[in-house]
C-alpha cells in the first residue's frame, strides 16, 4: 500500500506523457528503405522465366541483364544500409529527447510522435506548457551545423528536407487544428532541437525558430510568458491532443 502510494507521488511530479518517441521512423523507415526490392525481385524472376526453361534471351543477353541486375542490387544494399542507419539514428534522438522531456514538472504535458490528422505532419514532440505549446523536431545529425540565409546546413550543405521550414509548418498546421478544434488560443513556438551536436553559430532564434540542444533543453520552458497560461486553457488543448492520440 505505501509503496503504491508512493509510487503515484513520484509520478505527480513529473509530466504526464502520450505517444513512443521514435516509432515512425523505426517502423516506416525500413518500409521506406526497401520497398525497391519489390522491383528487383520482380526483374529477377523476369529474368528466370525468360532464360529458362524455354528461353526467350540468349545466353549473352541473359548474362548481361543478371549483371546488371546484380549491380543494381548492390548499389541499393548500399543504400538502404545508409538510409536505415539515419532513420536509426533519427528515432535514437527523438527517444533522447523524449526522456529528457518526460522530467519537466507535471504542469506539462508531453506528446511524442503525433500525427493529428490524416495525410498531416508527423511531430516528433508536442509541449503543452504554461509557457506556451512548443513544436520540437529533433535532429541527430553528424558534421558542422551552420546557419546561412535563412538556411540550416550540415557540412556546407542543405538537407534535401529544410527542417526550418519544416517545423514551421509543423506549428501553423497545429494552430489550425487547434482553432478548428474551438481550443483557447495560445502561442505556438517551432523549435529544432540538435542531439549530440552543438551549431557552431551561437543562435538562440533563426527565422522565428528557436534551436537548442539536448542540454539546454529545459531553459526553453523557463521565462516564455509574463504571464503563464491559464490551467483551463492547457488542460483543454493537452485534452484535444490526447483525444488524437485515442483516436489513432
Amino acid at each position: 500500500m505505501f509503496k503504491s502510494m508512493n509510487s503515484e507521488k513520484c509520478t505527480s511530479r513529473f509530466a504526464k506523457v502520450y505517444g513512443s518517441p521514435g516509432q515512425g521512423p523505426r517502423t516506416l523507415g525500413p518500409l521506406r528503405v526497401f520497398w525497391p526490392l519489390i522491383p528487383i525481385c520482380l526483374a529477377a524472376g523476369w529474368l528466370l522465366h525468360a532464360a529458362v526453361p524455354v528461353p526467350h534471351l540468349s545466353t549473352s543477353q541473359a548474362g548481361i541483364l543478371f549483371v546488371l541486375l546484380a549491380v543494381t542490387l548492390a548499389v541499393f544494399i548500399g543504400w538502404s544500409a545508409r538510409r536505415l542507419r539515419s532513420f536509426l539514428k533519427g528515432a535514437e534522438g527523438e527517444e533522447t529527447v523524449a526522456r529528457i522531456l518526460s522530467f519537466l514538472p507535471a504542469n506539462h504535458t508531453i506528446f511524442n510522435d503525433l500525427q493529428l490528422d490524416p495525410g498531416g505532419p508527423a511531430f516528433d514532440h508536442i509541449v503543452v506548457s504554461p509557457s506556451g505549446i512548443f513544436v520540437i523536431e529533433t535532429k541527430n545529425w553528424q558534421g558542422g551545423i551552420t546557419f546561412q540565409n535563412g538556411q540550416v546546413l550540415c557540412n556546407g550543405h542543405a538537407p534535401s528536407r529544410p527542417p526550418l521550414k519544416q517545423v514551421k509548418e509543423e506549428a501553423a498546421a497545429l494552430l489550425d487544428h487547434l482553432a478548428a478544434a474551438g481550443c483557447p488560443v495560445a502561442p505556438v513556438y517551432p523549435v529544432i532541437c540538435f542531439v549530440g551536436n552543438r551549431p557552431q553559430d551561437s543562435l538562440a532564434n533563426v527565422g522565428g525558430v528557436r534551436i537548442c540542444t539536448e542540454t539546454d533543453l529545459h531553459a526553453l520552458f523557463e521565462n516564455t510568458l509574463e504571464t503563464p497560461l491559464p490551467a483551463g486553457t492547457l488542460g483543454m488543448i493537452a485534452s484535444e491532443l490526447a483525444r488524437c492520440v485515442e483516436d489513432k
